[in-house]
Formats: structure tokens, sequence, C-alpha cells
């Protein structure tokens, strides 16, 4: 591997750790400037979005539902980056929450699910521009 696969592998896992910081923390301005403007998502739920500002918003009211209001995402392990270009990476990933209420009006438990991030480099920096989350399993 070379100097600069590391560096974007290193920077690109900091990007992901920003974005799990920042859902946590309610974030949302934080998390905003994590992604390109035309990020899209599929999440876990199957909701769908398209724009960094429905991709935020709609991360806002999920956060709100009775079976995520007390998810924390414990980890986003990274499995894979592949570099597509200098500039495009894939990344694998599993995220592990806590808190979560599947069905809403069951014990909070922990999950996991399988996450593909798609991210590009702009004006140097590495920012999520679409994300596919499979739904958690326990």
């Amino acid at each position: 591997m070379t100097d600069t696969q590391k560096a974007a592998e290193a920077a690109i896992a900091g990007v992901l750790e920003a974005r799990r910081a920042a859902w946590n923390a309610g974030d949302l301005k934080g998390y905003r400037q994590l992604l390109t403007e035309d990020a899209d998502v599929v999440s876990a739920t199957g909701r769908k979005s398209a724009g960094r500002d429905a991709l935020i918003a709609l991360s806002a009211e999920q956060k709100l539902q009775p079976s995520y209001k007390d998810a924390t995402i414990t980890a986003t392990e990274i499995h894979a980056i592949r570099l597509v270009t200098p500039n495009v990476a894939l990344v694998d990933a599993i995220y592990r929450m806590t808190g979560v209420r599947i069905p809403a009006d069951s014990e909070a438990r922990p999950v996991a699910g399988s996450i593909l991030f798609v991210m590009v480099q702009q004006d140097g920096a590495w920012r999520i521009a679409s994300i596919r989350a499979l739904p958690p399993s326990p």
C-alpha cells in the first residue's frame, strides 16, 4: 500500500468517526459538513433521501422516532476501503448501535448491520457522497 493510499484510508476513517460522533451528539451542522452537496442515503429503515439538506432532515427525523431516540452508534467498523480512483472510494463497514427498539415498543438492545459508503475527495477533503445501510440484526 502506498503512502497516498494510507493517507486516504486514514482520512476516510476520520470522516466516518466524525459522522458517528456527530450523529450521537445530534450535531446536524457537523454531520452536514461531512456530506457532499448531492449526498444521498438509503437508511437501514429503508427510507431514502437525496441532497445534503434532505439527508440531514431525514437523519433528524429518524433520531426522533421511538426506535432510535435512545440509540447510539457505538462503532463503524471498516472492513475494506477500495480506492476506485484517487478521489473516489468505496467503504464496506459494519455499524454497531445500542439503545435500538425494533419494534418500537420493545426493550432497547444492541444491533449491527452492514453499511456501504461512497466517499469523494473534494477540495482536498474526503466527504460522504452516498450511504447504503442494511436493516440491523441483533
